[in-house]
């Protein structure tokens, strides 16, 4: 009996453990976006160069947001082609623009 509720302990223990995921968010800098980020760039090349978006807060036209390693973000406003891309500060506020 020992031996079974030490197997079915196990086999949560292992289930719990494969359905956590960590989802790990390249920490870019503002000069990575602002050397590397081209106003023609097509979605696909813009996560290329620095991955996948944290979010997308926009309705309508996308608005990909991209935590930056001092706490800022990048938005990149976005429908067919990059409208614009900023640097917000933790209180939303326009620090930088990009384009």
């Amino acid at each position: 009996m020992k031996s079974k509720t030490f197997f079915l302990s196990f086999l949560i223990l292992l289930f719990t453990n494969s359905c956590v995921q960590e989802h790990t968010v390249k920490k870019n800098t503002y000069s990575d976006f602002s050397e590397k980020l081209k106003p023609d760039m097509t979605f696909e090349a813009i996560v290329q160069k620095f991955g996948e978006p944290l979010k997308d807060i926009g309705s309508g036209l996308h608005i990909y947001v991209y935590p930056l390693a001092d706490s800022t973000e990048i938005w990149i406003g976005f429908s067919d082609r990059i409208m614009y891309a900023i640097q917000v500060d933790k209180d939303q506020n326009t620090k930088k623009k990009l384009y």
